[in-house]
């Protein structure tokens, strides 16, 4: 081996045990940051962070004691960032070295120092606001209305009967929340009709800020009255998140986008209730109730009407009142069963008739359906007058069905 190697290796090897025996020993490295009052851990650092902290364990030599010795060399920075504290833990005796500084513009490494010598090194990622912008990610945005004393996720109502509007979403990110505190989240109701704009803020508490996830809401100092749409847009610093449209429309379009799909009667006996398609045979049931299935023909549709069923009965001028009940109908089958009557009262009824101020919506028949009589020449013997109903609709294509399909075999 030539001398000035073996002098070079001496000397290494030498100076290597002396910081082994003297210096101190990285145990571990972390790294958090701190905004709006929050010290967040092992997450990305945003640009807009107030704070980064270094945290090195130390397993420290009564030679090392001093925090003048220690420093973070971050790459880029000729200047080592001088110790903050160093503090012993008296649970296990280890040391706890502090470093806090203003955050790198990008992701980089630093190097924790001992004189001049290499203890450990960890990677600092930074995130800036347009990738974290970006990374946000608006879940189920809805827009409720309030009607009465319940708010209904819609999206066409009726103009006189709104309460108040909300809009409500859940924000999600690959990062903390935190950045939001600077950017400032918001809601921009705005209406076609007039082109008026109401622009709400949004702001997050600490524990949503700390999180990855929240459920936001946002309501609008004034609410829609007029016929008309109106727009909620969710904004991050001027970047659109999301975009929904809700439409007002007047009280006689709702009425007329009403419609009756189906029919049941609730048929109460000794030993239960029942729904069923028809009606119950005589001493079979205790009472009876009608059940019509309501919607309306406007796409995410929300209204309150009060609806009426009435008792068609042979000779009388103007059908009797037996129920009436308020209901929310939407844009799928509302189950409509205001109550029963006493199957003895319903002896002379032919027909519940459902209502609305006058107006007749559907009809469910008590009687059976007739059966047509053919005579001797091939015509057949006109049936008595029976209301049509979607029941009997069903019951007659099913039965054309199995005429048609023939005898099996």
């Amino acid at each position: 081996m030539w001398p000035w190697i073996k002098r070079w290796r001496d000397w290494a090897m030498h100076d290597l045990w002396h910081l082994y025996r003297t210096g101190p020993q990285s145990q571990a490295l972390a790294y958090s940051f701190e905004k709006a009052g929050l010290t967040l851990h092992n997450q990305p650092i945003p640009w807009n962070a107030e704070a980064v902290l270094v945290e090195a364990q130390l397993h420290v030599k009564d030679t090392a004691r001093r925090k003048a010795d220690y420093g973070l060399r971050l790459a880029g920075r000729t200047d080592p960032v001088p110790a903050d504290s160093l503090r012993r833990d008296d649970a296990d005796g280890r040391y706890h070295l502090f470093f806090r500084f203003p955050p790198p513009r990008t992701t980089t490494t630093a190097e924790l120092l001992w004189k001049g010598h290499t203890l450990g090194q960890l990677t600092l990622p930074v995130i800036d606001s347009a990738t974290f912008i970006a990374g946000l990610r608006l879940q189920l945005p809805t827009l409720a209305v309030r009607l009465g004393e319940q708010s209904v996720a819609c999206q066409t109502f009726v103009a006189t009967q709104c309460k108040g509007l909300v809009a409500s979403a859940i924000l999600v990110s690959p990062t903390s929340l935190a950045p939001l505190a600077d950017l400032g989240l918001h809601v921009e109701f705005r209406s076609e009709r007039d082109a008026s704009v109401f622009d709400v803020r949004v702001p997050l508490c600490s524990s949503q800020l700390a999180g990855r996830q929240a459920v936001l809401t946002a309501v609008p100092p004034r609410f829609p009255r007029r016929i008309g749409a109106w727009t909620a847009t969710w904004k991050v610093a001027d970047q659109i998140l999301a975009s929904h449209r809700v439409r007002a429309i007047s009280q006689k379009s709702f009425l007329r986008s009403l419609r009756v799909s189906d029919t049941r009667f609730v048929v109460e006996t000794k030993t239960g209730v029942t729904l069923r398609r028809q009606p119950p045979g005589p001493g079979e049931a205790v009472r009876v109730g009608p059940c019509f299935l309501v919607s309306s023909r406007e796409p995410g549709m929300a209204g309150l009407c009060k609806l009426q069923v009435h008792a068609q009965v042979p000779g009388a001028v103007v059908p009797p009142l037996l129920l009436e009940q308020a209901l929310l109908v939407t844009d799928g089958p509302t189950i409509f069963a205001p109550g029963t009557v006493d199957a003895i009262d319903l002896h002379q009824v032919t027909t519940f008739e459902l209502r609305h101020k006058g107006d007749l919506l559907g009809v469910l028949s008590l009687c059976p359906v007739p059966t047509a009589n053919f005579t001797a020449e091939g015509g057949f013997k006109a049936p008595t007058d029976f209301p049509w109903t979607p029941t009997a609709e069903e019951e007659l294509s099913e039965r054309l069905s199995k005429l048609m399909d023939g005898p099996k075999g």
